[in-house]
């Protein structure tokens, strides 16, 4: 009776097996080593004309002759801010630097894996790494780097638009960040575009906190469950998750946008990878933040002051081991998925609180200037808990 009812449960879990393995993901999209930039166009500007930052974003001959973009030494990307031109002879002098948007999109179901060794930061610096659909905003965006100034702890974020529905963040359920502000929908003609954001618990996860602790990594996942977001110190990042990442078995994310409160198969079309560098603008020179900023004096009482000031931006560079855009391996059979396709956005998009603007450049000195889960997991774990259901009955009846 015994061996009988062992032979009908390891029938049943050899039937079932398969539907309780973790979610496989494989590698779509590898910016890294002397590639990096291939995967990128620049997206050209003379101005900042949707967030005001006193920049020009340049073109690819232009920062790559400027060493403001290249490949150092050790295969790390680097994205910097002139830090050579003084401009302080020119009441309207912008500072030249450098937005990148993806040739190709990321799509639903994906895995985006960032590696930094150090952030821009600094009075007036603007840094993103976010995503945004090719119309914006009504395919949406997706901040997963961004603060300003002087700032330690990163902000994440969604932005969505008033045809996407109702899009809110009102508790910290489900992540260990703290929610600042829970409507997500953006609504540009009322000038209303902060987003719902979540303030990441860690003081190493943005500025010179990041930068002294050696950098780390955070991941995005977009799928059935919501957008989930991670961040994880040099000292605790997980196995495999440069070659073969599982969300299911990482720990709380840092900040969790759940499904049911906002549709991740309909507030996103297609997302397009994006890395800049802005300064001053809406968000880092904003008249109601500036005050508090840490960066206000007697001498510097805008945040316009410091623009003309080279020795300003020394640290205002990126430094990435690598980003990587994994797809689930069920992802082009799964049904929830959007069946849109996307193409490059052609203009200068907004970034959680975003800009483009006016500048001139060079760059010598800093590495920056080339001187020298659980929640994610939820849709996943239904086949395990139905699994074990069928498993016990299974046993139950044959011991009966």
């Amino acid at each position: 009776m015994i061996s009988r009812a062992l032979f009908i449960v390891a029938a049943f879990a050899a039937a079932f097996y398969p539907t309780c393995k973790a979610q496989g993901y494989h590698l779509a999209q590898d910016f890294s080593g002397p590639d990096f930039f291939q995967g990128f166009r620049y997206n050209v500007s003379d101005r900042d004309w949707n967030n005001f930052g006193n920049v020009h974003f340049i073109s690819q001959s232009d920062a790559e002759q400027k060493h403001m973009t290249f490949v150092d030494l050790n295969g790390r990307a680097i994205i910097s801010v002139d830090n050579t031109t003084d401009g302080r002879t020119d009441g309207n002098f912008g500072r030249d630097t450098v937005y990148l948007v993806s040739n190709n999109p990321v799509n639903f179901g994906s895995l985006v894996v960032f590696d930094a060794v150090h952030i821009p930061f600094g009075c007036s610096v603007w840094p993103a790494l976010f995503t945004q659909g090719h119309v914006w905003p009504e395919e949406g965006e997706i901040d997963i780097i961004e603060n300003v100034n002087l700032a330690t702890q990163n902000q994440y974020a969604l932005h969505t638009a008033i045809s996407s529905g109702t899009c809110l963040k009102q508790s910290n359920d489900g992540q260990t960040g703290k929610t600042t502000n829970g409507n997500c929908t953006v609504v540009p003609e009322q000038d209303i575009n902060t987003g719902c954001v979540v303030q990441d618990a860690s003081s190493k996860s943005f500025g010179k906190g990041f930068a002294d602790s050696g950098g780390g990594v955070f991941s995005m996942l977009w799928d059935a469950a919501g957008v989930s977001l991670w961040f994880f110190e040099r000292s605790s990042i997980p196995p495999n998750i440069d070659t073969a990442p599982d969300p299911s078995s990482w720990p709380t994310p840092s900040a969790f946008y759940p499904a049911d409160s906002c549709d991740p198969s309909t507030a996103f079309g297609p997302q397009f990878l994006t890395l800049y560098i802005d300064i001053c603008g809406a968000f880092a020179g904003a008249p109601e933040l500036w005050p508090t900023s840490g960066c206000a004096s007697a001498a510097v009482s805008k945040c316009d002051d410091l623009v003309q000031d080279p020795a300003n931006y020394n640290n205002a560079y990126w430094m990435i081991n690598y980003l990587r855009v994994f797809e689930s391996d069920s992802s082009s059979s799964s049904s929830s998925s959007p069946s849109r396709s996307g193409s490059s956005p052609s203009g200068t998009a907004s970034s959680g609180s975003v800009s483009a603007g006016t500048g001139t450049s060079s760059t010598t000195g800093s590495p920056g200037t080339g001187g020298s889960a659980n929640q994610s997991s939820a849709i996943q774990n239904i086949p395990i808990v139905a699994y074990s259901i069928v498993f016990s009955s299974a046993l139950i009846l044959v011991l009966i």
